[in-house]
């Protein structure tokens, strides 16, 4: 069962203001966002305040990371929830930043109002979907248009200054590098050979040769062959 207090005071800890103690631990952003995906239909503020986090912040999400995690690990019923909150704040930035990770959530599943306060009641899902944007129709998750709210959110410097991993992350702009740090914090440490980082973050040994090379430069990995293997040791977290 998720923990709506717990991912508040996750998402306080980043910078969304909500009205909880912040977490004393660092956060792993990838996992708050399924977790999210869980919790974010019986909350409107906290999807809101998530997607607006994504929007202006989202240089620090492990993408590649976070599209495994989708498959592997978010149950497909939340999984229109979560390709909703990305592909909305993608639109918000302009980029191409979260594509990798929408396309792991799939297509809609069923079609239903996104808060539990509307799908429960017969009158308030019939005006959730008349009020449905397109985006939301698409997912299947019916609500009406929302803006960014930024005055919600702490500034980038604050966040910075308080999450330390969150700054090394926007710095190598989310990409593969932070998606091999991030699943370092979370305590993989080894992999046994490129292939296996290739695999696990669905990429090319091309690209993980790529990272590699920037990791090692940066002195946070160790690599030795070992048989016909190269294996690979990430040594910061």
């Amino acid at each position: 069962m998720t923990d709506i207090h717990l991912i508040l005071s996750r998402w306080a800890r980043l910078g969304a203001m909500f009205n909880v103690a912040a977490a004393a631990e660092d956060v792993d952003i990838e996992r708050l966002l399924l977790d999210t995906a869980r919790a974010g239909s019986g909350n409107a503020r906290l999807f809101v305040l998530a997607a607006s986090w994504l929007a202006q912040y989202g240089e620090a999400v492990a993408t590649l990371r976070l599209a495994r995690m989708i498959l592997d690990e978010l149950e497909r019923a939340h999984r229109p929830t979560l390709g909703f909150m990305l592909e909305w704040a993608q639109r918000q930035r302009g980029d191409k930043r979260f594509e990798r990770a929408i396309k792991s959530c799939g297509d809609a599943i069923d079609a239903r109002p996104l808060f539990d306060v509307e799908r429960q009641n017969k009158t308030l899902s019939r005006l959730a979907e008349q009020r449905a944007s397109a985006l939301s129709r698409k997912w299947g998750r019916w609500t009406g248009e929302f803006e960014i709210k930024s005055d919600a959110l702490r500034p980038a410097e604050w966040i910075g200054q308080n999450n330390p991993a969150v700054r090394d992350r926007a710095q190598s702009g989310g990409d593969l590098c932070a998606s091999i740090l991030a699943d370092a914090r979370a305590g993989r440490l080894r992999y046994d050979s490129e292939s296996d980082l290739a695999a696990a973050f669905l990429t090319t040994r091309s690209a993980i040769r790529e990272s590699l090379h920037k990791l090692r430069l940066s002195g946070l990995i160790n690599s030795a062959p070992v048989g016909r293997r190269t294996q690979i040791e990430v040594l910061a977290t």
